[in-house]
């Protein structure tokens, strides 16, 4: 989503202009003027009165006013992008995802349930039909989804609604046995058009070494039974300092189902 590239930008930027302040510090008080002579140019000093004229000896100190000038240009530039950026996220934020909230009314989703739901009517069947969930800690489901499910964090929602918006028939923590083994993949997918089984698997914890260790185990077991990454097994991660956005979650759900 843009939002999430904006915000990406604001970073950015905020990092540029902190290095550009730390700049400041160490460039010459002074300001230069660069007058056209002729085929060349003269350097001068601005001062309160008249320019100074700086004489070629003084490369060193023209050079270094130069990049002051470049710099506080430039910072000037950042500032101007900044200030719209921040302006179009606080216009966003105001008017925060009007549509996707919309989806979490279970009375509007009845009625857009033929709009958004599979275009086959065998996966639509397969999609609403019950299954065996995870009942294991309940009371993590708080995050609210579409068709009134409830999910256990801001990031599978994010996927939630994806798949929902793009018609892509799923179902959210499906009992799989694999080698006599209970697992409950977040997502388990049919591929629009071929009906095939795709499981998508976020991780979102990656920088929690006890976690990190239990996603490797998991690979593992969907890999000793044929659910091979980037074919049919579908991984996204997060930490806490590189969270998901839905720009990339899109981005996943277009490569697979696109």
């Amino acid at each position: 989503m843009i939002k999430d590239i904006i915000i990406k930008r604001i970073v950015k930027l905020k990092k540029e202009i902190q290095k550009i302040e730390i700049l400041e510090k160490t460039f010459p008080k002074e300001e230069l003027i660069c007058a056209k002579n002729g085929k060349g140019y003269k350097w001068y000093l601005k001062s309160a009165g008249k320019p100074i004229y700086l004489p070629k000896k003084e490369r060193l100190l023209a050079e270094k006013l130069a990049m002051k000038k470049y710099y506080m240009l430039r910072k000037q530039d950042l500032m101007c992008e900044l200030e719209a950026c921040n302006a179009y996220i606080r216009k966003v934020q105001k008017e925060n995802n009007a549509s996707d909230m919309l989806l979490e009314n279970d009375g509007y989703i009845e009625l857009l349930g033929k709009a958004f739901g599979p275009h086959s009517e065998n996966l639509e069947a397969w999609m609403t039909e019950e299954y065996e969930t995870n009942k294991k800690y309940p009371e993590n489901l708080n995050i609210k989804g579409t068709q009134g499910k409830y999910l256990r964090s801001k990031s599978e929602a994010m996927i939630d609604n994806v798949l929902f918006r793009e018609r892509i028939p799923f179902r959210y923590e499906n009992q799989l046995v694999l080698d006599g083994i209970v697992m409950y993949p977040d997502f388990t997918i049919r591929h629009p058009k071929t009906g095939e089984y795709y499981y998508w698997e976020h991780f979102g914890m990656m920088d929690n070494p006890e976690y990190a260790s239990h996603a490797c185990r998991k690979i593992k077991t969907y890999c000793d039974n044929g659910i091979i990454p980037s074919i049919n097994l579908i991984m996204t991660y997060e930490t806490s300092a590189c969270p998901i956005g839905m720009e990339r979650i899109e981005q996943v759900a277009e490569y697979y189902f696109g």
